[in-house]
């Protein structure tokens, strides 16, 4: 019934964006020496392949060329800080609006298509029908070079249609893969020459904040776009007493708009002083808290890619093994300051690392909240190099 239910559905958004896209007339003029980066997933993903813009606009191949990035306009603001040197164009998308408003989908379509390109590069490994290909199929261009992909965004004959609006796709290994490893083999492939690069990187220019950091402090992030990604807020609450009273870290709270409500929880558990910067820091200035900090304790999300790009010393992330071996854990020659505690479910397991990627390699469905607060506390005691007789 359910693959009734999606296959008319699919159906009914084909149509309907089937008559958008009879009312978009691209540009046939391909401008020379143009190329187009299509990237509408999340900051996280954002943060594992921003550096192959650079490897792109240096390279043999295309030093030469304009490169204009659609993105998402999620990290807008951290691509523009960020990415200007090697970007001649931005062009913001809103997922959300593009889904379910289509006044805004047809006015991002003529806009997208306006312009006419020599190469068009979509490299997100779990292409979506409905976006970035459907993107790819309206745009003009000589050349069009996606990934082959995998199966999660997409069905299976929804890619069968959609592999075809591309004119190379390359193959970046089936087997799970960790994401900023996949991107340098297709960016290798496409450039033919080989990437220097060991692990993400973000180099930050001095800059002044309006507000004041404390000394020594861990940052907790408690914030994660999906509810199986969140561990509780009075364990969060919990790990950051045992951090203060035991090591005399200061403790800084950190998180996005949405996590507002967290906060007020936090504040119900934690009784000591702490700076609670959760909704009020922009990405950017996020950037400077991070690089800033001592420590992170944070969940499976961007913000833990942004303290590996930035090398901070001390990284304790908490995940139920969401896309194990794809986002998390880091590998070894990339990071040693990444250190991850997983579900008992995976712990127990954590020396078959095939096993575990292909059981949660495409997700998880283990509850985050069964990882207890001592397993976490003991792992930051075993890196931290402390015994205690801390009593929660």
């Amino acid at each position: 019934m359910n693959r009734i239910k999606d296959i008319v559905k699919f159906i009914i958004h084909f149509i309907i964006h089937f008559i958008i896209n009879l009312l978009i007339f691209p540009s046939k003029e391909i401008k020379s020496k143009c190329l187009l980066i299509i990237r509408l997933d999340a900051i996280g993903d954002y943060i594992l392949f921003r550096n192959y813009i650079k490897e792109l606009k240096q390279s043999q191949k295309y030093k030469d060329f304009s490169i204009t990035l659609l993105g998402n306009v999620v990290w807008k603001e951290l691509a523009e800080e960020l990415d200007s040197e090697y970007v001649d164009r931005f062009i913001w998308l809103d997922r959300n609006k593009f889904a379910k408003d289509l006044f805004y989908r047809f006015s991002m379509l003529k806009l997208i298509t306006s312009n006419g390109y020599e190469v068009v590069i979509n490299p997100v490994y779990s292409r979506d029908f409905f976006y970035t290909d459907m993107i790819v199929n309206l745009v003009s261009a000589q050349q069009k070079i996606g990934n082959t992909g995998n199966l999660s965004n997409i069905e299976k004959w929804q890619k069968k249609i959609s592999d075809k609006f591309y004119d190379k796709l390359v193959s970046t290994d089936n087997e799970v893969l960790f994401e900023f490893s996949r991107s340098k083999t297709f960016f290798e492939y496409i450039l033919a020459e080989k990437i220097n690069l060991d692990k993400p990187h973000i180099e930050l220019k001095p800059k002044a904040l309006n507000f004041r950091l404390p000394d020594n402090y861990v940052v907790l992030f408690i914030g994660a776009s999906a509810k199986y990604r969140r561990w509780s807020v009075e364990n969060f609450s919990k790990i950051g007493s045992y951090l203060n009273e035991v090591f005399g870290y200061n403790i800084v709270l950190c998180g996005g708009p949405n996590d507002r409500d967290e906060s007020k929880i936090f504040s119900n558990y934690f009784q000591g002083e702490y700076l609670d910067l959760i909704g009020k820091t922009s990405l950017v200035e996020l950037l400077y808290v991070i690089y800033n900090g001592s420590l992170m304790i944070a969940n499976e999300t961007s913000a833990p890619h942004m303290a590996v790009a930035l090398n901070m010393n001390n990284i304790f992330v908490i995940s139920n093994g969401n896309h194990y071996g794809r986002f998390t854990p880091y590998p070894k020659c990339m990071t040693s300051s990444y250190h991850v505690v997983y579900h008992p479910e995976i712990e127990k397991d954590m020396g078959n690392y095939k096993k575990l990627s292909n059981l949660y390699g495409h997700g998880s469905s283990l509850d985050i909240d069964e990882i207890s607060i001592e397993t976490v506390i003991h792992k930051i005691n075993n890196i931290l190099n402390k015994n205690t007789g801390w009593n929660l």
